[in-house]
């Protein structure tokens, strides 16, 4: 057997494998696709909402902050907070940002 007939043997038993295995590729590649979208969006959430979460937690009960008052009342007519801007020493409010 000479080399080219060993590499058209190998090209053949490759066109055959391609062909046994193509029709299952097709089949699997969208279930596949799927199962990585799944597990993608639950890994995303957990790393989301678990630091997040803990942020909350730790600042409601430790620190006392709320990032939002979400109390419904309804004789209120906004839930605007009025902050009294004009009480505060003008250089704090240079050094927010």
């Amino acid at each position: 057997m000479h080399s080219s007939e060993g590499g058209n043997l190998i090209k053949k038993t490759w066109e055959i494998i391609k062909a046994i295995f193509e029709p299952i590729r097709k089949v699997l590649e969208p279930v596949g696709k799927f199962m990585q979208s799944i597990v993608n969006f639950i890994l995303l959430a957990v790393v989301y909402f678990i630091p997040l979460g803990l942020v909350s937690i730790i600042s409601k009960k430790i620190f006392g902050k709320k990032f939002m008052d979400i109390s419904e009342d309804k004789r209120q007519k906004s839930y605007w907070k009025e902050k009294n801007l004009g009480t505060e020493e003008m250089r704090r409010y240079y050094r927010m940002y």
